[in-house]
């Protein structure tokens, strides 16, 4: 059991923590919203551009570590008020709710599922990005070697996929 001092640290600390969680979908949010720029100047073509929004992206990624740090930072507080390790969401919500702060913990569940679906989309944008990058690069290629004298002929099959490559 809790004596009323480690009851009151326990809940500044909580605090705390729902503030590095809306952080956390901030940050995100702001991520998310990097990687479609990155994506529009891709479309672009726009490579200064590319290169300012890859280095805030790199400076946002910085600030998320950092605040993952400290995110873990007031885990191991939290876990040693309460004497127990707190490893998880679920282990963090229970003790939350074992100690009375039921708004926390739903609070806490509700900035994590939106924190979930935010990275769901980054990845998503992050596969797109990808994917057009991979077409750029086989342009670039083929384009080198119609320059080179090469002629590159692609037969396909039905699934869409190169059979062969025939060069005279």
């Amino acid at each position: 059991m809790m004596t009323e001092e480690n009851k009151l640290r326990f809940k500044l600390k909580t605090n705390e923590l729902v503030a590095i969680w809306q952080k956390f979908c901030e940050s995100h949010t702001e991520l998310y919203d990097l990687t479609c720029e990155e994506y529009m100047y891709l479309l672009e073509s726009d490579i200064d551009s590319l290169e300012g929004a890859l280095e805030s992206k790199s400076t946002l990624l910085e600030n998320i570590t950092a605040l993952d740090t400290e995110r873990q930072s007031l885990l191991t507080e939290l876990g040693s008020l309460s004497n127990k390790e707190l490893t998880s969401l679920s282990q963090l919500t229970q003790e939350l709710q074992d100690n009375e702060l039921l708004a926390d913990a739903k609070q806490l569940t509700s900035l994590n599922a939106l924190l979930l679906d935010i990275i769901n989309k980054i990845q998503d944008q992050n596969k797109k990005n990808q994917l057009f990058l991979n077409k750029a690069i086989l342009s670039l290629k083929d384009l080198k070697e119609s320059f080179s004298g090469k002629k590159n002929y692609k037969t396909y099959g039905s699934n869409g996929i190169t059979k062969a490559n025939i060069t005279p």
